[in-house]
């Protein structure tokens, strides 16, 4: 069976099929550093997850559901496919960097070009 990416349970609209990345940045200690011969001691302490999303073409009530589960909330389950373990799961992220420039404003026919963000891990894997 097919399983889908949802925001707080809801089933939302799939991203593009260009349109769903990831993004792992590991957080190494403060006295992690190269010394004189240019040699790393590098003391990783955790690695912080986000996904870049993207939707072409969508019309505002889907838009707008996807922005009701994700937009200035501290944090949003996401049910999404993890790169870590090669399955779906849940986790708790949060949003930012909004873009959605508007294609069509003709009354009735109203559609967004595009809506992409980043939703970017609470905690650590």
């Amino acid at each position: 069976m097919q399983d889908y990416i949802k925001f707080n349970g809801v089933t939302i609209a799939q991203p593009d099929d260009d349109g769903y990345s990831v993004n792992l940045a590991t957080t190494s200690t403060e006295d992690s550093d190269r010394d004189m011969s240019l040699v790393m001691h590098n003391t990783p302490i955790g690695t912080v997850e986000s996904y870049s999303l993207k939707w072409s073409w969508l019309k505002p009530a889907e838009a707008a559901l996807i922005l009701s589960q994700v937009l200035n909330r501290p944090s949003f389950t996401a049910h999404y496919f993890d790169i870590l373990t090669g399955g779906w799961r849940d986790g708790e992220f949060y949003a930012t960097t909004f873009n959605s420039p508007c294609k069509i404003l003709e009354e009735g026919q109203e559609y967004w070009d595009e809506l992409s963000f980043n939703m970017i891990g609470v905690n650590p894997r």
